[in-house]
């Protein structure tokens, strides 16, 4: 099914831009980024009201040069890499730019859910979410007065990226959309992502709509503390068999880490792709090895096969700085990812 929105289916000053710069420069920049880290990883430990927490037991400042060379060249608008468990920041490329973040807007909308509602309410299906079934949107395929509960359509706004299912989530769980989005921005306040703002739960462009790669990462870090966040990112499929209140799904994941057209990233768990004109291909990606967790972001790459690309080249970095091996060799394209 096409998509304009998402690919599943087919400011302040930026950060300097060092990307190939090795030894003191390099060093200096990331001590200096090191430092916002720890801001606002503070911020996030003192958020209440639901608590967060904190993505970081201990922020390390990096050394004047990595051990293992300069860091990968990459394709996307604005990057950002760092070690999730240390604050270790390995990474960033333009990233404190404002940029269109698309369906990875669907990270906020599954988090504020999942802590603001019990997993087994029963939400009704309305008609402004069944108006996003269209060939403009990405959508989980809801029909008017269907009746899912939360734990489902949590699974349709991620694999598919089902705008329709963001739209019945907000409504369900805040009363509106504009309720729920006020969360979303409440939330992103909480955790100190002062270069993110929301005007709708799916990521459909709109002025005033944008994060940034720092944010992203952030935010996808968060997230994955949450075990059942962290459980539906990194789920490849799932089925919701028919009942008498609703038909039946088959839900495939769009993550370019877990399947699609290469073999699955070793250790990748998530986090959520997205794409529409203005964004570009856009995604926060993380993976897990030897106990090192390492969360990324990139946005505004030109195609999905680039950000393919430009996501294994930092986690293959990220990892080597860590001490630990680069993954094997993807096995080549067999196929094109559904778009």
């Amino acid at each position: 099914m096409a998509s304009k929105n998402d690919d599943t289916e087919r400011t302040e000053t930026p950060v300097p831009h060092q990307q190939t710069r090795g030894g003191l420069l390099w060093g200096a920049y990331l001590i200096a980024s090191t430092l916002i880290m720890t801001l606002l990883l503070s911020q996030i430990a003192s958020a209440s009201t639901p608590p967060a927490p904190s993505t970081a037991q201990a922020i390390q400042t990096p050394a004047a040069s990595f051990p293992f060379g300069d860091p990968p060249s990459v394709a996307a608008r604005a990057a950002f890499l760092f070690d999730a468990d240390t604050g270790l920041i390995l990474y960033a490329k333009d990233a404190n730019e404002e940029l269109p973040q698309a369906s990875c807007t669907k990270i906020m909308t599954a988090l504020v859910a999942i802590e603001r509602a019990p997993l087994d309410q029963v939400i009704t299906v309305g008609a402004d979410a069944h108006a996003l079934v269209n060939p403009d949107s990405s959508y989980m395929g809801l029909s008017v007065g269907e009746k899912l509960t939360l734990r489902d359509l949590l699974y349709g706004l991620v694999l598919p990226s089902g705008n329709d299912a963001a739209v019945a989530i907000s409504d369900g769980v805040a009363g509106s959309v504009p309720a729920f989005v006020a969360l979303m921005n409440q939330r992103a306040r909480q955790l100190g992502l002062t270069h993110t703002h929301f005007e709708n739960p799916h990521g459909l462009d709109a002025p005033g709509h944008y994060t940034s790669a720092h944010d992203l990462a952030l935010l996808a870090a968060v997230a994955l503390r949450n075990p059942t966040f962290r459980q539906i990112v990194s789920t490849r499929s799932y089925n919701i068999p028919a009942t008498s209140a609703h038909k039946a799904y088959n839900l495939v994941s769009g993550n370019d880490l877990l399947s699609g057209a290469l073999s699955p990233y070793p250790g990748a768990i998530g986090v959520k792709p997205g794409y529409t004109g203005p964004a570009g291909f856009c995604m926060a990606f993380a993976a897990i090895r030897h106990g090192h967790l390492i969360v990324g972001a990139v946005l505004r790459d030109p195609s999905w096969q680039v950000r393919i690309v430009d996501m294994r080249a930092l986690l293959n970095w990220g990892f080597e700085q860590e001490g630990l091996p680069p993954a094997p060799s993807p096995t080549p394209w067999t196929r094109a990812p559904n778009i």
